[in-house]
């Protein structure tokens, strides 16, 4: 999924996620060394780098991690640092790295979420808008809220942490200075069924145009929907919400022309 408009969380630039058992790890670096040829020769390679194995010890080795999607490559500030970790009852983990935590990986499905831009239908309809007529704004299909579920499973530790994230409220800017008012915002209902909904028909607050467009040259009129955003640890959107990610937000653009009708009072 797309990174959500809106969404200013940003997950550490690297974290430690655990991988390997001391055995697993010690055939993983004979398997990368002799791949390498490291094992001819003695020089370099995993072992000679990470001589104690921990074979015996209890605990874990954990891999690096970053998201590939954003850097494309180690982030800076990470490349001082080993790729892998032992982390055990003895070892804590390095100070410059978190470890995997729930909440990293609520981070990191908040940023794979997609929110969608509001449904907007407009009345009178974008195109044939008229001069000192209230614009009234309705959905039109009802929205339900997003949820992206994170979870890894390795080297005996299993996590999972879901972000949900529910349309709150809408915001509407005319896109005019001549507009009366220049923008409005809106709370959204929610149905029985559990959908967002809004209708502005009978709102205390109407953007109104005031002047008519020039030809060829329509008002851009911007629908703002903001979105709750909360994670829960485990894998389904109903959890116990902890509240802590940045509001979301999602955008639509509507191209509005307005036109002025004329009309003759006769006494």
């Amino acid at each position: 999924m797309a990174p959500g408009q809106g969404v200013e969380w940003e997950p550490p630039a690297c974290w430690y996620e655990p991988r390997y058992s001391p055995e697993e790890f010690s055939a993983y670096a004979t398997q990368v060394d002799v791949r390498h040829g490291e094992a001819r020769n003695g020089k370099g390679g995993v072992r000679e780098k990470y001589p104690d194995m921990h074979i015996g010890d209890k605990g874990e080795w954990y891999v690096m991690r970053y998201d590939t999607d954003t850097t494309g490559g180690t982030p800076k500030e990470c490349l001082d640092q080993n790729g892998f970790v032992f982390i055990g009852p003895d070892d804590p983990a390095p100070p410059n790295a978190p470890v995997l935590d729930p909440e990293i990986l609520a981070g990191l499905a908040y940023k794979k979420t997609t929110l969608p831009a509001p449904p907007l239908t407009l009345s009178p309809k974008p195109g044939n808008q008229v001069v000192n007529l209230d614009t009234h704004a309705r959905f039109s299909k009802k929205l339900s809220r997003v949820w992206v579920t994170a979870r890894i499973q390795e080297a005996g530790l299993g996590l999972a942490a879901t972000t949900v994230a529910e349309p709150d409220r809408l915001r509407l800017e005319a896109g005019a200075r001549d507009a009366d008012p220049a923008s409005c915002t809106y709370d959204l209902g929610k149905g029985s069924d559990g959908g967002y909904a809004v209708n502005t028909k009978n709102a205390d607050c109407n953007i109104t145009y005031r002047r008519a467009t020039a030809k060829g040259a329509p008002r851009t009129l911007k629908a703002y929907l903001m979105w709750r955003v909360s994670w829960a640890e485990g894998d389904s959107p109903d959890g116990t919400p902890r509240h802590g990610m940045p509001q979301g937000e999602s955008v639509e653009e509507v191209a509005v022309t307005v036109r002025e009708i004329q009309s003759i009072n006769r006494d």
